[in-house]
């Protein structure tokens, strides 16, 4: 075998190996990667366990600390945001969304043949819970 030949098969040989050692580095790694999105979930009306809430087929929930608050937000297929568990007035530097309100049409309200809750009998529009969503969104938020 000739000088050269070896010489290349030398340099594969290296550049594999540094190969391999990159990929072992990074594989051992990965896990301390920061993910944007861990403190959002996609909700989707067909794998929703239980009545679903809302008039669109699926929603992105996410959980932020605002001021020492945890603040579950919902965000529509459409781009709609709307705040599940406080006022909207919570001081966020994010774009202002608005609180999810009965008057949302966004929000279903408890079908007709449905027996209502008697503490809401005398409301007209009582609105499936999202109770269920909201601390599921709750589990999400994380620490920084």
């Amino acid at each position: 075998m000739s000088k050269r030949k070896r010489h290349i098969i030398l340099s594969i040989l290296a550049i594999t190996a540094l190969i391999g050692i990159a990929l072992t580095v990074i594989i051992a790694n990965i896990s301390s990667i920061s993910d944007p999105y861990r403190n959002e979930l996609v909700f989707d009306k067909n794998s929703f366990v239980g009545q679903w809430p809302f008039t669109v087929e699926s929603v992105v929930i996410r959980c932020d600390d605002i001021n020492h608050k945890s603040i579950v937000s919902m965000t529509t297929p459409t781009g709609e945001g709307y705040i599940l568990n406080a006022d909207s007035n919570v001081g966020s530097d994010k774009p202002q969304i608005k609180s999810l309100s009965p008057e949302d049409a966004v929000w279903l309200d408890v079908p007709k043949d449905t027996e209502k809750p008697k503490t809401d009998s005398l409301s007209s529009n009582v609105k499936i819970p999202i109770d269920d969503i909201i601390s599921a969104g709750l589990k999400l938020c994380v620490e920084i």
